[in-house]
């Protein structure tokens, strides 16, 4: 069986991904990591009106040097009905707009506090001053369609009082965990040879976290026929299925040959280790179906290098792979038949970035992913690598380094 390289199979996934966006109408409140479908201009001016930047007076700056008569106090909420006349000054504080015939605001500590108040120096027009527009115009571009909202985008639309939005409805993902072997985590006690569900609750977690929607969670035990009820069942409401295990060549793993006899299969096998037995299909209807290792920490880089991008485009965003160049801090003894995955620590001094390689690259270990910064990328086909080989490197999105590690220093 030939192995396809990473992005070939890609690909082909990505190939049969609609085009055409599943919209709604998101509440503000609710749209915290959903993707806009359409761009936003500004409904208003932002300011709304020119308003005081800080605590002060407010008069007009061709008055000065010179003394002015206090004639009151404005708070923020508050508006001042009467123009100010030369050689009046109003008492204002932050936020409160900026009264007719003023046109500077000179900071109260730098004011003698008095009925009368006397300016030593010229002060300049617009002091202190939020002048109205001056962040967006009514119609200018806010957001861009494609966005993923974060925090400071959901502050930006509620201060132009936007309060719900055009998005792309989240992916929906159902995850079929299989195995005689695979338990709830609320089992107790497990029975001789059982081992708890990491896989489904991963997988769970990784979509609230980066695609921000719940996914439908089911056990499957090794059998073939309750695996095609479970994938017609959930087919026609789910964007993409996900089982895990059940791909290699064991007695049990039964999904790449299922795949190829009842289904259209897309690829089995990929160029990567861990992770190789990835295998992908069409159901009936189109949907996605992806076959992943039953080895958490083999599950983890099929998700990182092929499904997470598939997601990111049925939500309308993306993926934002990052990788960089560095070198190895230690020689790596194994020549490399597929391409490799290996987890590091990455670590920059005055030579460069340096990848540590950490102990412990097994494919069932969730540990060392919860270690690791990124993925070091080994060619496949390389003989055994020194000290100080340089290579490339996929940035981990929850990498655990400090952020400056990856800036360049001169």
């Amino acid at each position: 069986m030939s192995y396809i390289s990473v992005d070939e199979a890609r690909a082909l996934l990505l190939a049969r991904i609609s085009t055409a966006l599943r919209r709604t109408d998101t509440p503000l409140n609710e749209a915290l990591g959903r993707v806009l479908a359409d761009d936003i201009q500004a409904p208003s001016d932002w300011p709304p009106f020119s308003r005081a930047a800080m605590d002060g007076y407010a008069f007009r700056s061709a008055n000065t040097p010179g003394t002015f008569q206090v004639v009151g106090t404005l708070y923020a909420g508050a508006v001042w009905t009467k123009p100010l006349m030369p050689g009046e000054a109003l008492r204002i504080m932050t936020g409160a707009p900026i009264p007719e015939g003023a046109d500077t605001v000179l900071e109260q500590e730098r004011v003698t506090e008095g009925p009368v108040i006397a300016v030593l120096n010229q002060v300049r027009p617009g002091r202190n001053i939020m002048v109205r527009g001056h962040e967006y115009r009514l119609g200018d571009p806010v957001i861009p369609a494609g966005t993923r909202l974060g925090p400071l985008d959901v502050g930006q639309l509620a201060a132009l009082g936007i309060d719900r939005v055009p998005t792309v409805l989240p992916p929906r993902v159902t995850v079929l965990s299989t195995g005689d072997e695979v338990a709830s985590t609320t089992v107790r006690p497990l029975k001789p040879g059982q081992i708890y569900d990491a896989n489904g609750a991963l997988l769970a977690a990784l979509y609230a976290e980066t695609f921000g929607c719940r996914v439908r969670r089911l056990h499957v035990p090794d059998q073939k026929r309750r695996l095609i009820a479970a994938l017609e069942k959930v087919a026609p409401a789910s964007d993409l299925i996900i089982t895990t295990g059940g791909v290699s060549v064991g007695a049990h793993d039964y999904i790449p040959t299922l795949m190829e006899d009842r289904y259209q299969r897309l690829f089995w096998r990929v160029d990567m280790h861990p992770g190789k037995a990835a295998a992908a299909a069409l159901v009936h209807d189109g949907t996605i179906w992806l076959g992943l290792s039953g080895n958490p920490g083999a599950m983890l880089t099929e998700w990182y290098l092929l499904v997470a991008p598939i997601t990111a485009q049925i939500a309308g965003w993306s993926w934002p792979e990052r990788r960089v160049r560095g070198r190895l801090a230690r020689p790596y003894s194994k020549p490399t038949r597929e391409t490799r995955y290996l987890k590091a620590h990455f670590r920059r001094d005055p030579e460069g970035l340096w990848f540590d390689l950490i102990d412990n690259q097994s494919s069932d270990a969730i540990r060392s992913f919860r270690d690791a910064d990124g993925l070091v990328i080994v060619p496949h086909e390389s003989p055994a690598l020194p000290a100080e080989t340089e290579l490339e490197a996929l940035v981990l999105p929850f990498h655990r380094s400090r952020p400056s590690v990856l800036v360049e220093t001169d």
